[in-house]
């Protein structure tokens, strides 16, 4: 379970990526080594120095990968790279398999990591894990699950019998 959580927050990470892909002609995926193309729409989009902006509805569609929040913020640095995405408000990564959503997720480039906040829930098939923070390391793999102030980390997990009774 937990190597599909990885693969899933870092098909997470490419997800919001792309993004900013359309906006900066950067190359990123939503979906890892697919060709196909990556369709942005929102209410409105804003584009000034370093920062873009999509607010209202945003949806980012590569084949099966869907990402949906209300708002997405990116900023580069002087050189085009990226340096934070930000997704906020009712985030929600799906890729026909695998659904992670949360209220705000951060990409910070520096330090490699996306972190999910506020009501997180990973969920692969019938698995579900929630928790109040999820923060995945790109580069280690390294899966962190924090709970809510006063909360519990959940796991709801099925054995092979489970599964292959349903």
């Amino acid at each position: 379970m937990i190597k599909n959580m990885k693969t899933l927050l870092n098909a997470s990470v490419l997800s919001i990526g792309a993004l900013l892909a359309s906006a900066t002609g950067a190359f990123a995926q939503l979906i890892a080594d697919s060709d196909e193309p990556i369709d942005i729409t929102g209410d409105t989009a804003e584009f000034q120095d370093e920062k873009a902006i999509w607010s209202g509805n945003v949806r980012v569609v590569q084949g099966e990968g869907i990402l949906t929040t209300e708002r997405l913020e990116a900023t580069l640095t002087d050189d085009g790279a990226v340096e934070t995405i930000i997704a906020i408000g009712s985030v929600r990564y799906s890729n026909g398999k695998e659904t992670i959503t949360g209220e705000r997720a951060v990409f910070n480039d520096g330090a490699q990591t996306i972190t999910m906040t506020e009501n997180v829930l990973v969920i692969q098939g019938k698995q579900v894990m929630s928790a109040g923070k999820v923060t995945y390391w790109v580069e280690t793999g390294k899966v962190l699950f924090a709970p809510e102030p006063g909360k519990r980390i959940r796991g709801l997990f099925y054995t092979k019998s489970d599964a292959e009774q349903t």
